[in-house]
């Protein structure tokens, strides 16, 4: 008994410290530049609906420039797609079959 609750300390000590040290490296990252920063509110989902038998989502584009975001979808690879300069959208994602979106994620083009 008292090997299996000192094993037991030792694995959360272990991961404690590695929690630990994951965490002490997101803080060391390079900060991201302004640019980034300034693409991460360009595309904006404004509807998830069927058709027929596809998914689609409807974006918007309020950067006077291209930007590029995929399509974040449970237990899939998100798919990737670009839309123009202040356009509005809809792009098919999946088949009928497919999860439903949860959201958005701007990219770099």
């Amino acid at each position: 008994m008292r090997k299996f609750i000192g094993s037991v300390a030792a694995v959360v000590a272990l991961g404690s410290s590695l929690s630990f040290a994951g965490a002490t490296q997101a803080v060391a990252a390079p900060q991201e530049p302004a640019a980034q920063a300034d693409r991460a509110g360009c595309v904006k989902m404004l509807d998830r609906y069927n058709q027929g038998m596809n998914r689609y989502i409807k974006v918007k584009n309020s950067c006077s420039r291209k930007a590029c975001f995929s399509v974040t979808v449970a237990a899939r690879r998100d798919p990737e797609f670009s839309i123009g300069a202040n356009k509005t959208q809809s792009f098919r994602y999946g088949g009928a079959l497919w999860t439903k979106a949860t959201g958005i994620k701007n990219i770099s083009c």
